[in-house]
Parts: structure tokens; sequence; C-alpha cells
């Protein structure tokens, strides 16, 4: 069976912090020839399953989820999960609906998005770690990701974590087909990663989205002008 190019850790317009349309979505999987897109929004799972009776492409329905000691993600979920409470009893929330536990760029400090610290609590229910994400300036937090999957010998995965339009894949993992999570995750041990980031102007363009929310400022239109990785 041919593998199929799966991209992990992806936002639209239902994260407070992305512009990016269904419809741009879908034409991006399409162009990029994308088979399997996790999209994971902030604390929510409204966008994702929109998005599923939009494109050909597998859908996993993702969220990713803000605890009280920073994000983490669920794979194959049914319901929403809320978001501020603590990070033991999200994981467990995910796995009560049957889905992955997976922890998204875990050393990053800014806005306590990383878990850092506080891993532990969760060690024995993670399901996956992210050892490159694609809007990590700096190297070390990905290579501290590495080496925690490593020394303890958990799964690992790339995360496109996007949010503009035509940025969708800068790095993605190719996996043979699967069947639900358990499936998922034994494709995911043996997948080919293939690590990458976003270009320069993805970050520029990023800060000024960051700079725009943190004034204050309202959204822009939904679909800005293509980013060319």
């Amino acid at each position: 069976m041919r593998p199929i190019k799966t991209v992990i850790h992806v936002h639209t317009e239902y994260s407070s912090d992305c512009d990016v349309s269904l419809e741009a979505l879908a034409w991006s999987a399409l162009n990029e020839r994308i088979g399997c897109v996790a999209v994971t929004d902030h604390d929510t799972i409204d966008g994702a399953v929109r998005f599923r009776e939009m494109t050909d492409a597998e859908v996993i329905i993702g969220e990713e989820i803000s605890t009280r000691e920073g994000h983490l993600i669920g794979l194959f979920l049914q319901e929403c999960i809320p978001p501020g409470m603590g990070v033991r009893e999200t994981a467990l929330a995910i796995r009560e609906q049957g889905g992955l536990v997976l922890v998204p760029h875990p050393f990053v400090r800014a806005f306590s998005c990383g878990l850092r610290d506080h891993l532990d609590l969760i060690a024995d229910v993670i399901d996956a770690v992210e050892v490159n994400n694609a809007q990590n300036l700096r190297r070390s937090p990905d290579r501290r990701a590495r080496r925690y999957a490593q020394d303890r010998g958990l799964i690992s995965y790339v995360g496109a974590d996007t949010h503009l339009v035509g940025t969708l894949a800068p790095c993605f993992q190719m996996m043979r087909p699967f069947t639900g999570p358990a499936d998922f995750l034994d494709s995911l041990a043996a997948a080919e990663l293939w690590p990458g980031r976003h270009s320069l102007r993805y970050f520029v363009m990023m800060a000024h989205k960051v700079a725009w929310m943190l004034a204050g400022l309202p959204r822009g239109a939904n679909v800005p002008a293509p980013v060319h990785a």
C-alpha cells in the first residue's frame, strides 16, 4: 500500500490566532497532495468536523487544548474537551473518548504553551511527542523534545502548527494507511518523518499577527495573501 502524506497539528479560522478558511485549507490539501490532515484548532473541534465534509483527504478530528499547565493535543475526538482543566485531567478526558494524547511543542516557553516541567504529570498516558514544530524559530526546543521522546521510548511526530494560507505542510509524515486510533499509532511509530520549518516570511507575518492580536485589534480577512514556504 502506498504511504499517506500526513500533516499533524493544523489550525483553521476556528482558532482565534488563525485566518485560514476551510475552503483555503481544502485547496492546500489538494494542491500539496496531502492524504491526511489532523485538524487541531484551539479549544474546539467544530472546524475539524466541518472540514471533514469539504475534502477528499482523511481528516482526523483533533483539538489543541489549553490546560492550566500548557497545551495538549487530543486526536480522534468525538466531543470537544473544555479548556482550563489540569493537564492530567485533560489527558484522561482524551483517553475516555478513545482518543490519543499528543504533546505539542513541549519545551516552548512563549505564551506558556509548552508543558515543560509538567510533562511528568502525564508521562504514563502520552501517546506521541512533537519532536519538530515548524513554528519553532529556535532549534533547541525541538532537540529537547527529541531527547525526551528517545529517553522514554515514546513515539515521535512532526507538527506543522500552520496558521497562514499556503503553509500547510512545512513538515509531514509518510505513513501506511490506517484505521482508527490504535492503528494510526502503530503506523506513526513506523512512519518516515520529514521535519521542516516555516519560511522567514511566515515568521514575519506571524509576528505581525501576534502584535495585532495583543493590541486588541479585530481579525483580518479569512484568507490572507498566500505565503509560500
